[in-house]
Parts: C-alpha cells; sequence; structure tokens
C-alpha cells in the first residue's frame, strides 16, 4: 500500500498536468490532481466491456478509447471486463461464443496475453481495473484471477493500472501550489464503486441508487455496472459543505453501460429472457473544482 504512481495528464488547456495516483489501501485508489480557476477535467468511464465475446463491439470501445487519449482522459472499468465463459468446465460455454484467436489449449492465459495486448494500446490512459461477478466466478471455481493476470502483463508493458476489486473507492484531490511551494486551495470528491447486482427490466436499475447512497453515504458519486443500463440520475441532498455553509448539492447514480449486444434477432440468451437491447457505450465523467469550494460534477454518454 502506499506506492504513487506518477502520469501526464491534460485538462481542458495546452499544457501537461501531472496526475499522481496512491493505494491508501485495498479499497482506496487516490488521485491529486493540480488545477487552475475554471479547468474541467474528464474521465472516461465503463464496465462490462466483455472483451473477450465475439457480440463486443471492439470498434466502438476502440474508439472511445482513442477519444480518451486524445484529451488525456483517465480510463476507468468497473468490472466485467471479460467475459472467460468458455473454459472447458464451464458449463455455459458456447462454441459460437468464443473469439477465433482464442481457440487454444491455455485458454486463460490466451485471453489474458491477447487482453492485456489489446489495452495496452491505451496503456498510459487506463488507470483502473475492478471486478465483476465475470472476474471473481473464475477466481472461485478455477483459483485463477484474471484481472490480477491482466493488469500485471499491462504493468511490465509500462502502464500504471491499478487493480481493485468489487466494491471500492476512488479520491480525487484537485490542488493548488502557492507562489512559496506550498499547498494551496484543495478540492476533492469521492466517487464510490460497486460492480452491482440489482436490475429491473422497468426501472433499469435506477431504484438501487438510494441503495447506494444509503451503503456509501459520504460518496458524492456511486457508480455501478452489471445489468448493461446506461443512466445518469441526480440525487440532491441538503449538507454543510467543509467551511459550514449549508447548501442544496447534487450527487450522482451512474450506471456505466456495456459494449455487449447479446439482443439477436432472431433468438438467443437475451431475446428468451427479455433482456431488452442495451445502449451500448461508456460515460464521460467531467468534474470542475469550484472557487469558493467543492467540486462541479457532470456526466454525458460516450456515443
Amino acid at each position: 500500500m502506499g506506492q504513487i504512481a506518477v502520469g501526464r495528464f491534460y485538462a481542458n488547456r495546452s499544457l501537461p498536468t501531472m496526475i499522481e495516483t496512491k493505494r491508501l489501501s485495498p479499497e482506496v485508489l487516490e488521485f491529486r490532481i493540480p488545477y487552475k480557476c475554471g479547468e474541467t477535467f474528464e474521465f472516461f468511464l465503463a464496465s462490462d466491456i466483455h472483451l473477450d465475446n465475439p457480440k463486443c463491439d471492439r470498434k466502438l470501445f476502440a474508439r472511445h478509447l482513442d477519444e480518451a487519449k486524445a484529451k488525456n482522459a483517465p480510463a476507468l472499468f468497473f468490472g466485467d471486463v471479460f467475459c472467460l465463459m468458455q473454459g472447458s468446465k464451464d458449463r455455459r460455454a458456447d462454441k459460437g461464443s468464443i473469439r477465433i484467436g482464442h481457440l487454444k489449449g491455455a485458454y486463460f492465459d490466451t485471453v489474458f496475453e491477447e487482453g492485456a495486448n489489446f489495452l495496452s494500446r491505451w496503456g498510459d490512459n487506463i488507470y483502473m481495473m475492478s471486478d465483476g461477478n465475470h472476474e471473481t466466478a473464475i477466481m472461485k471455481h478455477n483459483e485463477v484471477d484474471p484481472l490480477r493476470n491482466v493488469t500485471r502483463l499491462m504493468r511490465e508493458k509500462g502502464s500504471k493500472v491499478e487493480h481493485m476489486s468489487y466494491q471500492g473507492f476512488i479520491f480525487i484531490k484537485f490542488y493548488q501550489q502557492n507562489p512559496d511551494g506550498s499547498q494551496g486551495k484543495v478540492r476533492m470528491t469521492t466517487l464510490a464503486f460497486h460492480h452491482g447486482v440489482w436490475g429491473g427490466v422497468v426501472t433499469k436499475g435506477t431504484l438501487g441508487g438510494s441503495r447506494y447512497f444509503n451503503i456509501f453515504p459520504t460518496a458524492n458519486i456511486v457508480l455501478n455496472g452489471h445489468n448493461h443500463e446506461r443512466t445518469v440520475v441526480t440525487h440532491t441532498c441538503y449538507m454543510p459543505n467543509a467551511v459550514g455553509t449549508v447548501e442544496i448539492t447534487d450527487r450522482l447514480h451512474l450506471q456505466s453501460g456495456t459494449y455487449k449486444e447479446e439482443f439477436g434477432k432472431f433468438g438467443g440468451f437475451a431475446v428468451e429472457k427479455i433482456a431488452m437491447p442495451k445502449s451500448l457505450g461508456g460515460l464521460w465523467l467531467k468534474l470542475r473544482p469550484r472557487d469558493k469550494g467543492g467540486v462541479a460534477i457532470s456526466c454525458e454518454f460516450a456515443t
């Protein structure tokens, strides 16, 4: 714990900003970012990519990662980065649901190596990957940790990517330096994440936001994946800020979508279970440190 990594990060200006990442504990990752008044910083958020599944829209995912790279926006992945359902002992295995390049004897090694090679094209921008139920299922039944292996391979190629578990926190701290070199203003927002458990064909998982904010009461942003829904819902609250001024503040419940479209024209699992077609893509999280305290938060779909 306590490891510090430094990488380049660009806000809406031409000069590079240095972002420091520090692992405070297994459950908490901290970003420290210098800022100037008026700057807005973007983050690319995604989950349920299912990179190894033939139904993953890799072209769309690659385009969004290219956009993140062009913006120098840190990319954060919140579970089910991989599908991993084609092992020899997996009852869900289907010969029609495996990528041609993964048809090899050492199935897991092949998927990990190919996935790490694919993602390493954006290794400087991918800062974190956390586990989803597809990864934890492999740990339970095969005693193999998928994302530990993938992040290790990416770090060997120079990435600073961190591996986190099913739930956790990301502290995003913006700071200024005084002319004498001492630390000036600090603005912080907290993102809590849980890969997810609740869904809902009609409500599309949005009712889970209140539950998540009960679990993570200090979070400004709560994010979940798992149900392949993509939504942004505001949970407004009434609370004092750091200097004692009581104000009305928006908190956001985010659901980070998917890059796997299972809803076929003629049938299949998603059709039989009425899983509904899904909106493909992730999210752009935009953060602007306020001059008088706090961080302005907004979010839009990656299209």
